[in-house]
C-alpha cells in the first residue's frame, strides 16, 4: 500500500468520530423531528450535558494518557460539594447546613484545595506504595464518598448561595456561562499539553515509563501531578454541578465514572496510555451527549441506553486499533 493512501486512510480515520456525530445527528433530526431535536433549547441542553462531563473528561484523559485510571472522580466531586454546601449553608433542619455560613470567596478555593489533594492521595498511594491504579482509585471513591455521607449525616443539603452558582446557573446574554467555559478548557489544556515540557513528559511516561525514567523524567511525579490535576478538575466539575442544581448529597455525581472512561476512548485516548489528546476526547463528549439526549427525546428504555452506550464503546475500540495500524504501517 502506498504511503499516501495510508496517511489519506489515517486521516480519514482521524476526522471520523465527527463523521459519526453528523450522521448521528441528522438521523436523531429526521427521527425525532428538526423542531423538537434542532430547537434552541434542546441545543442548549445537549451542551449543558457535556460541561459537566467534560471537565471530568479533561481529568480523566490526562491520567489516561499517563497510564493510568482515575475512577475515584465521582467520589471527588461528591465529597467537594458536600463540604462545600455544608460550610455554606445555614442549618435549617432537613436540607440544612453545617450553619457557618461562610462566604463562597472563601468555600470554592477549599473545595478545590480538597480535590486537588484528593487526587495527590490516589498519585501517592499508586506511586510511592506501588499500587494498582484501577483498585485504588476504584476503593477511593468508595472512601470520599463515604466522607461526604458523615458530613452531611446522609441528607440533602439545599441552598447555596446565588454568587457561588454563577459557574453552574449564571449566562452571558442568552448562553449559559458553562457553554463557554468547558470548551475554552478543553481548548486550554490540549494547547498546553501539546507545547509543554510537562505534555511531553506526560506522554513519555504513558508510552513506555521504563525508558521515560532512563531518559530522567520522574515517573512518579508526573502521575501523581496527573492525578492532582484530575482532582482539581473533579472539584471543579462539582462547582458547577452543585451551582446548576443546587442541591448537594453524598450521591451526587453517581454514573459520571462510566461515562468518563466511555469519552476518553471514544475520543481516541489509549488505555495503553501515551496516545490520543484531550482535543480528540472533546468529540467523545459529544457524541455520548448527543446520544443521550437523542435516545431520551425518543423514551428509550434506560437498559437499550446502556446496550447502546457499549457498542460505541467497542466501535471506538476498533476504530483505535485501525489508528495504531495505519500509524505502524506509516513507519515501515
Amino acid at each position: 500500500m502506498r504511503i499516501s493512501d495510508i496517511r489519506i486512510r489515517k486521516t480519514f480515520i482521524d476526522q471520523f468520530l465527527w463523521i459519526i456525530i453528523a450522521v448521528i445527528f441528522t438521523i436523531f433530526s429526521f427521527w425525532i423531528g428538526t423542531n423538537r431535536f434542532l430547537s434552541g433549547t434542546n441545543l442548549i441542553n445537549i451542551l449543558l450535558h457535556s460541561t459537566v462531563l467534560g471537565i471530568l473528561v479533561i481529568g480523566q484523559s490526562i491520567c489516561l494518557i499517563s497510564g493510568n485510571f482515575d475512577l475515584s472522580a465521582e467520589g471527588i466531586l461528591s465529597l467537594t460539594t458536600v463540604i462545600a454546601a455544608y460550610f455554606m449553608v445555614p442549618v435549617k433542619g432537613f436540607g440544612g447546613g453545617g450553619g457557618f455560613e461562610w462566604s463562597p470567596a472563601v468555600v470554592i478555593p477549599i473545595m478545590l484545595l480538597v480535590g486537588t489533594l484528593a487526587g495527590f492521595v490516589n498519585g501517592l498511594l499508586i506511586t510511592k506504595f506501588q499500587m494498582n491504579n484501577f483498585i485504588v482509585t476504584l476503593s477511593m471513591q468508595l472512601v470520599y464518598r463515604g466522607i461526604s455521607y458523615l458530613i452531611s449525616g446522609g441528607l440533602q443539603i439545599d441552598g447555596p448561595p446565588d454568587s457561588f452558582n454563577w459557574l453552574g446557573s449564571g449566562t452571558l446574554g442568552p448562553i449559559p456561562f458553562g457553554i463557554i467555559f468547558t470548551p475554552a478548557l478543553f481548548v486550554l489544556f490540549n494547547w498546553y499539553l501539546r507545547n509543554s515540557y510537562f505534555g511531553r513528559q506526560l506522554y513519555a511516561v504513558g508510552s513506555n515509563r521504563n525508558a521515560a525514567e532512563a531518559s530522567g523524567f520522574n515517573s512518579g511525579r508526573i502521575i501523581r501531578i496527573a492525578y492532582m490535576i484530575s482532582g482539581f478538575m473533579a472539584s471543579l466539575a462539582g462547582w458547577m454541578l452543585l451551582g446548576r442544581v443546587q442541591s448537594s448529597y453524598s450521591k451526587l455525581g453517581a454514573g459520571y465514572t462510566l461515562e468518563t472512561v466511555a469519552a476518553s476512548v471514544i475520543g481516541g485516548i489509549s488505555l495503553q496510555g501515551g496516545a490520543g489528546t484531550v482535543g480528540g476526547a472533546f468529540a467523545g463528549v459529544m457524541l455520548l451527549s448527543v446520544v443521550d439526549n437523542g435516545l431520551n427525546l425518543m423514551d428509550v428504555d434506560p437498559f437499550w441506553v446502556n446496550g447502546i452506550r457499549g457498542f460505541i464503546i467497542l466501535v471506538a475500540l476498533i476504530i483505535d486499533s485501525q489508528k495504531v495500524r495505519y500509524k505502524g504501517r506509516e513507519l515501515t
